[in-house]
């Protein structure tokens, strides 16, 4: 088996997954410290593409919109680069296989998926188009307006364990620009298209929309739904956009799934689902209703019952392939790569040997700043140029600071030419046998005043210190001033207590953006509702604990704390869904045009008269109730049994 790998850069390409006509995907592993292996899938470009110069620009361009990406429904990529000529992506590996496989697989066993199975996956992936298409650029903060344009069975990855995962955004934009002039390079992917986009027209999110009606609809009825002996058939069909009704094919399915297929199968795009996420809540809302008992678990179940030999066969490589060294002297020729799924700074990238990376030219900069005001010393004091005579040399140095107070008194004593004694002020003075006895005076006065020159100063700090501790006004008592220390050459001594002070006041702020899987999470910071869903960005101290809350309905609330210690902080929290759930549908009477509704302490849209609200099964719920204009409100506990449905009816007072 080792016979057969290849050493690619710091990467073992181990087994070839699939090949086309300008890239081929491997399995591949990293290997860590301690012999850590980590398991990838490696899109390696064929180096006849690498010399088309057009294609490089629009791979580099497309992959650093790719990594922008980060959705539990969406395939990571994880690094980019160009080995011995070849540029390749680093993505997630995907242990199963597309859905195109998967139903030829099916079809064998003469299998089937079920309604819900199918509503569960088309729901899952309308999940991660809705957060590409919002999906914004973290160098610029603006939207990146990616349409995906080749939703299809075969970019569409299902694990063994029953997750669903769109592949190949980024560059299928740039596979598609680059090949829609040679014939055939698209077959099989006509049947897809929208009508908008067979006619050449621009297209927008929509058109993803209307792909995934196409695979919603094939999926229900088992069978294709635009396809012909030509392409210009198959394109001629699409413009018509003759669907026929998925109900007459397969009677099992429900009169609103019906519904919810042919609006995203709309001729006219404004008459479609207007956004993924419209379609998702639907399917979300069709699948708790008809199928309460349905679970993800059922799922995985399914798929490793369905492919167990592939799925035991699979493990049994990636044990032997876990066995397999790299050679460590093929590390040294990797072309500069970057690690752009990092958010904690630049990753390290070896050296380059082929001057590959001029010709790549990606832009390894950061944003995250480092302050380092916290780390000043104190201003010293000034200090005079003049240097002392031999003869004499008097200095007094008071140094204070926030965290400790030295005096220091000293003075140097030199025999004059006459015989006399020097010590700083006091010269003159003939050294006989009574001037011992003076100089005792003298010094015991200036121990007496630089001991109560300490407490003085040394009360002044405490003083400070305690105002600064008890609020953050640094104005002293009325009637006191501020006074500046004894001896101090420069007015910025004397308060650098003020300064360390308001320096930490005004500690700098990092931007987090906050992700949920599933998404549109409500946003809940340091207990504040801010009214905001998932995905968002919030503004926040730097290096300072956030608490952080995440409701959203069906689901346990995601209670956690989050530390933003650098620029463009990212935190992904995954919410379980709520084991027992019921329904209540409530009727605000007195509610006003717009009331308030809370649940479980949480606002809640309100949602159209007889539609329900998923809450948690037989625990007590605390419903609450406002009119915003009148102040009038209801409050009241409600209790339902698991997968039983409640009308309640709420009279505000």
């Amino acid at each position: 088996m080792s016979s057969a790998v290849e050493q690619f850069g710091k990467y073992i390409l181990l087994e070839r997954l699939a090949a086309g006509g300008m890239a081929e995907v491997y399995l591949s592993k990293s290997t860590g410290a301690v012999g850590v292996n980590k398991f990838v899938a490696i899109k390696r470009i064929l180096p006849q593409y690498s010399d088309h110069q057009e294609f490089i620009e629009m791979f580099k361009e497309e992959a650093k919109i790719a990594v922008n990406l980060n959705h539990g429904n969406v395939v990571s990529i994880y690094d980019f680069g160009v080995e011995r000529g070849q540029f390749f992506l680093v993505m997630e590996y995907v242990e199963g296989r597309n859905l195109r496989q998967i139903l030829n697989e099916l079809k064998k066993s003469n299998t089937q998926f079920t309604i819900e199975q199918i509503v569960y996956m088309i729901k899952e992936v309308a999940a991660g188009l809705d957060h590409a298409h919002r999906c914004i650029d973290g160098t610029t903060g603006k939207p990146l307006n990616i349409v995906h344009r080749d939703m299809s069975p075969q970019n569409i990855m299902v694990s063994f364990e029953g997750e669903v995962k769109i592949i190949d955004f980024g560059i299928a934009k740039a596979e598609t620009q680059l090949e829609a002039t040679k014939a055939g390079t698209l077959k099989g992917k006509y049947g897809y298209m929208s009508p908008e986009q067979a006619d050449g027209q621009s297209i927008d999110p929509r058109t993803d929309i209307f792909s995934m009606g196409i695979v919603l609809w094939e999926l229900l009825a088992n069978d294709r739904l635009f396809t012909s002996n030509s392409e210009a058939a198959i394109l001629r069909k699409i413009r018509e956009c003759q669907v026929p009704s998925i109900r007459k094919i397969n009677p099992s399915v429900p009169p609103e799934l019906e519904r919810i297929v042919n609006k995203a199968l709309a001729k006219d795009k404004s008459l479609r689902y207007q956004t993924a996420a419209a379609l998702h809540r639907d399917l979300n809302r069709f699948l708790n209703t008809q199928y309460p008992e349905f679970s993800p678990h059922d799922f995985s179940v399914f798929m490793k019952n369905a492919f167990s030999a592939a799925f035991l066969e699979q493990r049994r490589k990636l044990v032997e392939f876990a066995k397999i060294q790299g050679s460590s002297a093929e590390d040294k020729t990797i072309v500069t790569q970057t690690d752009l799924r990092s958010s904690r700074g630049p990753v390290a990238a070896p050296v380059a040997d082929s001057g590959e990376s001029d010709k790549l030219d990606i832009d390894t900069s950061t944003d995250i700043r480092v302050n380092l005001d916290n780390l000043k010393t104190p201003p010293k004091p000034a200090v005079s140029n003049a240097k002392p005579t031999p003869q004499t040399n008097t200095q007094t140095n008071t140094n204070i600071t926030h965290t400790h107070t030295r005096t220091q008194a000293t003075g140097t004593m030199t025999r004059t030419p006459s015989g006399t004694i020097s010590q700083g002020p006091y010269t003159g003075v003939p050294r006989n046998a009574n001037t011992s006895s003076s100089m005792e005076d003298i010094t015991g006065l200036a121990m007496k005043a630089v001991i109560g020159l300490v407490l003085v100063v040394g009360g002044w700090w405490a003083y400070n210190n305690l105002i600064a501790k008890k609020g953050p006004s640094r104005t002293p008592t009325a009637g006191l001033a501020p006074a500046t220390p004894t001896g101090s050459s420069d007015p910025a001594e004397g308060n650098g207590e003020a300064q360390q002070t308001d320096m930490s006041a005004t500690a700098p702020q990092y931007t987090v953006t906050l992700y949920s899987t599933p998404d549109r999470a409500r946003v809940i910071l340091d207990g504040v509702d801010t009214g905001e869903f998932t995905p968002t960005r919030k503004t926040v101290k730097a290096n300072t604990p956030v608490n952080l809350r995440l409701v959203k309905e069906g689901y346990t609330d995601l209670v956690t704390t989050i530390t933003p210690t650098y620029e463009a902080y990212t935190f992904t929290g995954t919410m379980q869904r709520l084991p027992r759930v019921a329904s209540v549908v409530i009727n605000i009477v007195n509610g006003g045009a717009n009331p308030e509704l809370r649940i479980a302490g949480v606002p809640v849209s309100i949602k159209p008269s007889g539609d329900a609200y998923l809450i948690q099964a037989e625990v007590g719920v605390k419903i609450q109730a406002r009119n915003k204009t009148t102040g009038l409100s209801a409050e009241t506990t409600v209790t339902v049994p698991a997968d039983q449905r409640k009308i309640l009816d709420l009279y505000l007072k």
